[in-house]
This record gives structure tokens, sequence and C-alpha cells, in this order.
């Protein structure tokens, strides 16, 4: 038996076989035998410009992601369907989406189909992950000023542990959240929603309440999207496409009634769109979700940005305190005085378990 370092090294190549009719195969030569050149997956940095670059491309807002690798993009106030170009489809970026609502793309015009040959860098843009082994990032919206984090009182009930994970995800992103929470028109007692978000109105969030069936709130709203590039995200069945349509008469967006059988909100926009406020401003709507991914890579910064708790990490005793087992923590005597109500807590403990591993 050869000794482990005299065994021969092979190679594997990536080659094909062109088919050829022959009675001696002696003739095959070895120079028959092509190597493949197969099509290298490319990085981020190579979206941002093609070897069109110096062809006349124009430039649009991207306002749908369509099937088929199909988006409608806006260029000079008119929409186009356009085609994402093959070099495109060859970026390995590590998520579900390649292009997002509100991107900035470049457009070949002059193709025999309109084609994206290029995606501008974007400024931020909010996402959350798969839950499963690879966590795949899937981007909601790109270029935001702010994101709205639309929730109900009831019909779904609210989901404040949602919420958090939202403040979370626009905290890494810098994005300035609000809270908005609908359909208080079902309230019996309000007294008792606002003892729920005191905490968030004392940490300094900005909170919303509104009505799509009264109207309350909907003025404050409005001014606070005005001239704004927002999204709209949160649970299903929160009433998003009701306060859009009481914000912008005349849009008629499809509603849906939350399920009889469940309790929980159904999907009534299926696809991400970018609408344009007659009033100023975009807004980005997005179908809604019943859960939100974080990302395992971010489990150090939780401790920091979760709500309210950027004004006790610092006095901490060990500055990498993760606010759970560590001695002198400022987060835990928070929580133990009632600064910090423990239903935060262990909401932020349910976040961090959910990254561990």
């Amino acid at each position: 038996m050869l000794k482990k370092r005299e065994k021969k090294k092979f190679s594997r190549q990536n080659v094909k076989l062109r088919n050829q009719e022959t009675n001696n195969l002696d003739e095959i030569e070895q120079k028959e035998i092509v190597e493949e050149k197969r099509a290298a997956k490319k990085t981020r940095k190579k979206m941002e410009t093609s070897s069109k670059s110096d062809l006349k491309l124009k430039s649009g807002r991207l306002i749908e992601i369509m099937s088929n690798y199909k988006c409608l993009v806006m260029i000079d106030g008119e929409m186009k369907i356009c085609l994402l170009s093959g070099r495109l489809k060859q970026l390995n970026l590590e998520t579900r989406n390649l292009v997002a609502v509100g991107d900035y793309v470049n457009i070949d015009l002059a193709a025999d189909e309109t084609r994206i040959e290029e995606i501008f860098p974007r400024v931020n843009s909010l996402s959350r992950f798969a839950d499963d082994v690879f966590q795949n990032e899937i981007v909601i919206a790109a270029n935001l000023d702010q994101v709205v984090i639309t929730s109900s009182l009831f019909e779904p009930e609210l989901n404040l542990g949602l919420v958090d994970r939202y403040l979370c995800a626009a905290g890494i992103a810098e994005i300035k959240p609000i809270i908005c929470v609908n359909k208080i028109d079902l309230a019996t007692d309000q007294s008792i929603l606002e003892q729920e978000l005191a905490y968030y109105r004392r940490v300094g969030m900005d909170i919303i309440l509104t009505s799509a069936f009264t109207g309350e709130g909907i003025e404050e709203l409005r001014a606070v999207l005005t001239n704004r590039e927002t999204v709209f995200s949160g649970h299903s069945g929160t009433g998003k496409t009701s306060l859009i349509n009481k914000l912008q008469p005349g849009l008629d967006l499809k509603v849906a009634k939350v399920s009889e059988f469940s309790g929980k909100g159904m999907h009534t926009t299926t696809s991400s769109k970018l609408i344009l406020w007659d009033f100023g401003g975009y807004l980005v709507d997005t179908p809604g979700i019943k859960t939100f991914g974080l990302h395992k890579n971010d489990k150090a910064l939780i401790p920091r940005i979760f709500p309210g708790f950027q004004g006790y990490f610092p006095f901490c005793r060990y500055s990498d305190c993760t606010h759970t087992h560590e001695e002198k923590c400022a987060v835990k005597e928070a929580v133990e005085n009632d600064s910090i109500p423990s239903e935060r807590y262990e909401s932020y403990l349910r976040i961090m378990q959910s990254l561990t591993g």
C-alpha cells in the first residue's frame, strides 16, 4: 500500500465532451475535451457597474417586483416593465431578492427587452431573515427615511413582542421607527392601552393611535408621512391597507377581513409596492407578516439597541454585558426596580434565545 505522501493527487476539472461519432476510441485525443468555463458568482460590488456603463443608461426607481425577474420601474414619471439582466442574476448576495422596492437602478432602454443593468448602492434597507439554517435575507424595502410599525389593538390582538423585533431591526438599519396602533375604536378602556405603551413613550418612541374606521389619528399620521420615504410593515390584518385608503382616498386598495376561523389577519397585500402620496413623499406598502426573524450575526447588537436599553447598558459592569447572567448589570437592576417592565425584559430574553446557535 502506498504511503499517504506517495499517493497521487488528482484534481477535478470542469470539462464537457463534444458529441462525436467514431469507431475507434483511440482517435479521440485529449484536445477534444474542452474545459467548460462556468460563470462565477459575483459579489455585491459587481452590482454597481456593468460592461454597459459606457452606454447611455437611464436611471429609475423600482416601484414593484413582479414574477420571473420582472420589475415595474418609474423612469421620468413613466412606468416601464423591466427584466433583470443575466449578469445581476449571477450575483451571490445571500438574499432571496436581488432587488427591493425603493431601489434606484440604471436601465438599458436600447435592448430588445428593457433591462435593469445596474443597482445603485442603498442608503439603507429594512430586512428580515428566514428561520432556516442559512437565514437568507429578505429585503422588505430600500432607501427609507422611516418605518411605520403597524399593529392593532384587537383583531389581531396587539403583539408587542413583534413590535420589539421591528424596533431592533430598525435600530440595526438606523431607520427611524414609528409605532402605529390601529383599531383603537375597539378599545373599551383606552387607559389600559396607554399603560402598555407608556414604556415606549418614556424611552422616546413616536407612537400614533389610529382608527381607519372613525378617522382618529389620520391627520397626525399624514403629518409624519408628508415628504418622507416610508415603509408600512407589521402584523397581518392590522389594517395597513385601510389606513392607506383613508390617508389617500381614491387609491381603493383591496382590503380583507380578519379570518373568522383563526382570529388572525389574512394577507390582503400580496406584493410590496411603492406608492406616491399626493401630499408629498412615498410609501412602500408591504404584505403583512406573522413572524420577524433577526440575524444571528446581530445578536451582539441587541443588548445595546433593544428599545429603552440605550440609557442603561453604559452603566453595566461589563462593556459586553448581555443583561442575562452578569453581575452588576444596570438593565437587570432597572427591571428589579420596575424602571423596565418585566414584559419587555422577557421579550428581550426571547429574542436573544432565538438568536442562539
